[in-house]
């Protein structure tokens, strides 16, 4: 498929009907309210798309991984990647009955998107979701600095949409060949929530749910690549 051939006006119509439906609620959710903990990322080989969903239950502590395999036609372009990696996406979560209590990280952005869709909120919206976009570089907005840990990314109304992590802060010189997590509202959270969500999550079980399926997915490029 060839870039000139793609409507970016219509892709940008969905992109604000996506953003239009985002809900973000007055409340917090405690992490002791989802049952399963969901990391998302995907990765290609060629024209060929690889994604993973880690699974972790919080109440055995063991991880299960998923993946899915499918030719990918849509090509690369900025602020739009949702339509070349929802697809396959959507198409693994179907497979997985996952109970409504869940809560997904998709490796990508959220609310942090110049039409406020990025993959994280595209996909939780279509699907009616809990999420967080964790993003390694920063797409969309401008950095506040400020003395505390972290740094919030503001839309040009200067209202926050992402918080900017260093990884030393987590006590680790990179994360996926980063030095710093963005973490944005996918859906159905507030920034506050999901920013104290990841942190938690990290602070008692030491994990990052994207960086679990990115490692997976390099074990299996290689072995697929055998």
């Amino acid at each position: 498929m060839k870039i000139e051939k793609i409507d970016i006006k219509k892709l940008q119509l969905i992109q604000n009907e996506i953003s239009n439906k985002v809900y973000i609620p007055n409340r917090s959710f405690l992490l002791s309210y989802f049952t399963f903990l969901v990391g998302i990322d995907l990765s290609f080989i060629k024209d060929q798309g690889i994604v993973c969903f880690s699974i972790f239950n919080t109440k055995t502590q063991k991880i299960t991984y998923f993946y899915e395999i499918d030719i990918i036609k849509f090509p690369y372009i900025p602020t739009f990647l949702a339509f070349r990696e929802l697809p396959l996406m959507n198409k693994l979560y179907h497979k997985i009955n996952l109970p409504f209590n869940t809560l997904f990280f998709v490796d990508g952005h959220g609310l942090s998107h110049p039409r406020r869709a990025g993959i994280a909120t595209h996909f939780a919206v279509v699907n009616n979701l809990f999420c967080v976009g964790i993003a390694k570089k920063n797409l969309y907005g401008k950095e506040l600095n400020y003395p505390e840990q972290f740094s919030y990314i503001v839309d040009d109304n200067f209202n926050p949409i992402a918080v900017k992590i260093p990884t030393f802060h987590l006590g680790r010189k990179k994360i996926m060949n980063s030095e710093n997590l963005y973490i944005s509202v996918g859906n159905k959270l507030s920034l506050s929530n999901a920013l104290n969500l990841f942190l938690e999550i990290y602070r008692k079980y030491n994990i990052i749910l994207t960086e679990l399926s990115h490692n997976y997915l390099q074990k299996l490029k290689k072995h697929i690549n055998k």
